[in-house]
């Protein structure tokens, strides 16, 4: 599979170790995670499997040395560490930090994999992943203040970008997906309807992120006050059946995360009654089994054709693991 798309598997694996102490999901996710640290190039980045290496994918496929850290070896921990300082430490050097707070898109590959130029539109997605998500980790293990800045002016530019109703936009330039440009039907379809619930998920796994580990009281608070009108818009466009987006989307695929976020605004923003009827209205839809092989899951009445490529498994598989243990996946 592709790197983010491998990591998210082997991350729901070490949540499954979490819950079920199964020394085999921890092992895979181990065995994984070393080869994942020798497909790091010299320059501090990962081909991402598609052609163009993207920073959003790559801070997916890292969160995976970041859940496994503490269930490792002091030698794997300090190539852990040691692979994210050189990747973050690159995006510094190489000016992928755009001057609004946002992260750029990556570089510019053949599908080959063989880098032509730098890809520096700003980009929603590896803002999170990445912009909050990882610099956040390196700021807790470091507490060198640039780490956290980063993160939290990626997500400043991130919620700077929310219309009134609450939608984020899925702002990539280079892909057709421009701000602002709002004569343009197709875009404006990319920019707000195409990946909402996408960009949710992946929104919120680093504002979690932040949220938990920036040791910054008032930028915490920012956040959290900026993200309610999102919170509202998750809650109000649930689907009558539990799920998020257009059924049998690729959003929909992604959407699972949604869980994840509201969880997190439950247990540590507002404790609204509302979220846990969202919450509990999308897990009784997964214990159906004909809806539940829709998500990917492999259960009792459910066969499901799953590609090899498909990410809808372990996202859910994440959903599920927070819907038993909040934060499950989110705790360093």
């Amino acid at each position: 599979p592709t790197i983010f798309i491998g990591g998210y598997y082997m991350r729901t694996l070490v949540s499954g170790y979490k819950i079920f102490n199964e020394p085999a999901y921890l092992s895979t996710a181990v065995t994984y995670a070393d080869s994942l640290l020798k497909k790091q190039s010299d320059r501090g980045y990962w081909g991402t499997g598609y052609g163009n290496i993207y920073l959003a994918d790559t801070g997916s496929a890292l969160g995976l040395f970041i859940t496994l850290y503490k269930y490792v070896d002091k030698e794997r921990r300090q190539k852990y560490f040691d692979a994210i300082k050189r990747y973050t430490t690159a995006i510094e050097n190489d000016s992928l930090i755009n001057p609004s707070g946002a992260i750029g898109t990556g570089w510019r590959a053949t599908k080959e994999g063989v880098i032509t130029g730098p890809y520096k539109d700003e980009y929603t997605i590896s803002s999170g992943l990445t912009g909050a998500e990882i610099f956040t980790w390196m700021y807790h293990k470091t507490k060198e203040d640039k780490y956290r800045r980063i993160s939290y002016n990626a997500l400043k530019w991130v919620l700077s970008t929310m219309r009134e109703d609450g939608t984020i936009p899925y702002v990539l330039a280079g892909e057709g997906s421009v701000l602002g440009q709002t004569a343009d039907s197709l875009n404006n379809y990319n920019l707000w309807e195409k990946w909402p619930y996408d960009t949710s998920t992946y929104i919120g796994e680093g504002i979690i992120s932040f949220d938990l580990y920036c040791d910054q009281p008032d930028w915490k608070a920012d956040i959290r006050n900026k993200i309610k009108p999102h919170i509202e818009f998750l809650l109000r466009t649930q689907n009558d059946d539990g799920t998020w987006a257009v059924p049998g989307s690729e959003d929909q695929k992604r959407s699972p995360g949604v869980v994840n976020f509201l969880i997190w605004y439950y247990e540590n923003v507002d404790q609204d009654a509302r979220i846990v009827a969202a919450v509990q209205k999308f897990d009784q839809y997964l214990l159906v089994p004909e809806n539940a092989k829709a998500f990917g899951m492999l259960n009792s009445g459910g066969n499901p054709t799953i590609w090899s490529n498909d990410v809808i498994t372990s996202i859910t598989g994440r959903a599920i693991g927070d819907i038993l243990v909040p934060e499950l996946d989110a705790k360093w």
